[in-house]
């Protein structure tokens, strides 16, 4: 068998009628069956986070180097689907905060709201700087007659969600005659579609124009120094409502879920001790017959 050397600690054998499990390296097949099978897609087949929740309160870093040592990683959120898991694994159990994995980093980055990888084809998600129609020194961008422009995300302007749920393409931008701040309206769009529109391509492009209707509308587009401990890239934030999209001194260094936020993030020191999530991985587990063993001998 292809797992006879391994240790008690990198592996996992069970016989029974014939089959075995194997788990670590028999991942790797798993994955690759699946997407042969049609399954699934290749970022729907990768791993998802699992989050341990870890009540002894910690510094940032003492929280980082436990998690590293246990597990993973601080915990990285990559979209709603897996705020809502970390949401259902803190609950109530903790008093005040719970650190995540996000840190204040040193560079500038420009990020789409909508962080689902599945979203963007090769260069998509750097399209915008195809048709920038301003270079200024603010943190949030507005749309208008095809062109981005880089505007303050405390201006107020009407906003285009994009509606995920909707096969037909002309319904998946939806125009909110309201005017807001950029992150009320994300929250909008979060809340009641998907999240605040991505400008992908030109077609997407042309479609957001005419439903824009020559209004000047807030996109998903904002940049910030955050990054995650893993240094993985997950543009995926979920501020409280009073957390602006900032990059001055005022701002602290690390980023926690904040109790009397309904579990929203929140900057703060770093050398506050807190409880903290962990980042673990979900084992595949694969039931494989014999005669595949054969095969890949």
């Amino acid at each position: 068998m292809i797992c006879d050397n391994w240790t008690e600690k990198d592996w996992l054998v069970k016989k029974e009628e014939n089959q075995f499990i194997c788990s670590s390296v028999m991942e790797r097949i798993a994955h690759l069956l699946l997407l042969l099978s049609g399954l699934c897609s290749f970022t729907s087949c990768l791993p998802q986070h699992k989050y341990i929740l870890v009540p002894t309160p910690k510094t940032w870093y003492d929280a980082r180097s436990y998690c590293r040592v246990n597990c993973l990683d601080l915990a990285t959120i990559n979209d709603m689907g897996e705020m809502m898991t970390a949401l259902a694994v803190v609950k109530d159990k903790y008093v005040d905060s719970v650190w995540t994995g996000l840190q204040k980093g040193t560079v500038l980055n420009w990020c789409w709201s909508l962080a689902d990888d599945d979203l963007y084809k090769d260069g998509e998600r750097n399209y915008f700087r195809q048709i920038w129609g301003n270079d200024a020194a603010n943190n949030c961008a507005s749309y208008q007659g095809g062109k981005m422009y880089v505007v303050s995300c405390l201006d107020t302007y009407y906003s285009v969600c994009f509606n995920g749920t909707q096969g037909n393409i002309q319904q998946q931008y939806v125009l909110i005659k309201t005017t807001t701040t950029w992150t009320v309206a994300r929250d909008y769009c979060r809340t009641y579609y998907t999240d605040l529109v991505s400008v992908r391509n030109s077609n997407e492009s042309q479609a957001i124009q005419e439903v824009a209707a020559g209004y000047q509308v807030w996109t998903g587009l904002f940049r910030d120094p955050w990054i995650w401990s893993d240094l993985t890239y997950s543009s995926f934030r979920y501020w409280r409502a009073s957390q602006t999209v900032r990059i001055d001194s005022s701002t602290k260094g690390c980023v926690a879920m904040l109790k009397s936020q309904s579990g929203k993030w929140g900057d703060l020191s770093c050398g506050e001790v807190h409880p903290f999530l962990c980042s673990c991985k979900h084992i595949f587990i694969l039931f494989l017959s014999l005669s595949l063993v054969s095969i890949i001998k």
